[in-house]
């Protein structure tokens, strides 16, 4: 009995001692998430983030090739994707 209430006396002291972790700020609607690895493009009248790998719209082309990128590389379903 007597080392069960000693060891949650020293528990409970070890409690008190930690200093209390700040929670991270959850990110706001209007800070980047993928910046880093896209381009940002006005594609078919709309802002985009593009980068290579995403599915493309052939009809886009010209507009991707401002970019630097091609719409031309075709998977085995038959979507467009940007190289």
């Amino acid at each position: 009995m007597r080392r069960r209430l000693i060891g949650v006396l020293a528990g409970a002291s070890l409690i008190a001692v930690v200093p209390a972790v700040p929670v991270a700020a959850a990110p706001s609607k209007d800070s980047p998430v993928a910046q880093a690895a896209c381009t940002r493009a006005k594609i078919g009248g709309q802002s985009r983030c593009i980068a290579r790998g995403q599915y493309c719209a052939k009809r886009y082309e010209s507009d991707y090739r401002k970019y630097g990128y091609s719409c031309s590389k075709k998977d085995r379903r038959g979507r467009w994707h940007l190289q």
